[in-house]
Parts: C-alpha cells; structure tokens; sequence
C-alpha cells in the first residue's frame, strides 16, 4: 500500500489510503456524518483533543466535566449527542475537546476509531 503525504497547513497528515481524497463522498455510517451531508471542517475543525471510553454515559459525563473546567458558557447539561442519528456510538464536545463511546469489544473500537480518524482528516484538524 502507498502513503501520500499531504501538507495541511502547518500540519502533516499522512494518508494511508491514496483513495480517500478522490472520493466524492465518504459516509461515516456509524457515526451518522458524511462529507456531503455536514461541513466537517466548519464542525469539527478546531477538535484538539479526543478522549474515548466505552459507555456513552461516561463519555457525556467527560463532556460536561470538560465543559465545566473550560469554562464555556451554560451549564453544559445540554451538550447533543452528534451521532444522535444512530445507536453504534455517542459523540459530545465540549469546545475544544470530543469525547465518543467505542462501544464493548475489539471490533466495535476499531470500526470507531477507522471512522474517527477518517472524521478528524475530513475536517483538518
């Protein structure tokens, strides 16, 4: 398999799969995205930091503590599941910060991270 270096910026993103851009859409099933469907870039753009665990209750309760000690406005009790439109995962963020569930068991976490880091190229961050 060939890698592409791509310059992004002042970042370096490598690019294991020499497809993934020349793609017209690239749908992230599980996490309810795609590239068509939601400007990754514009949402998940600024995401400097990710923290993943199992259950989508503890990953909402990171949130909100991560919210809280950033300091963003509200009370973070009304932080939206981004992947509301399915029930393989929940994702929430808290400014800087995404926090996603991977589920029980190997092959869930590794389908969750194949679309993550699909995800995170997609928006440039």
């Amino acid at each position: 398999m060939t890698e592409t270096t791509v310059y992004s910026g002042s970042r370096l993103v490598r690019i294991k799969n020499p497809h993934l851009e020349s793609m017209e859409e690239d749908v992230l099933y599980r996490l309810d995205l795609g590239r068509k469907t939601h400007n990754l870039p514009a949402v998940f753009g600024d995401i400097k930091f990710v923290c993943i665990g199992g259950s989508p209750n503890r990953m909402r309760a990171f949130a909100q503590f991560m919210h809280k000690q950033l300091g963003l406005a509200g009370d973070g009790e009304d932080l939206a599941d981004i992947c509301v439109g399915t029930d393989h995962y929940a994702m929430y963020r808290a400014g800087p910060v995404l926090s996603i569930s991977h589920g029980l068991g190997i092959p869930s976490i590794s389908i969750m991270l194949h679309e993550l880091i699909k995800l995170l190229h997609h928006a440039k961050c």
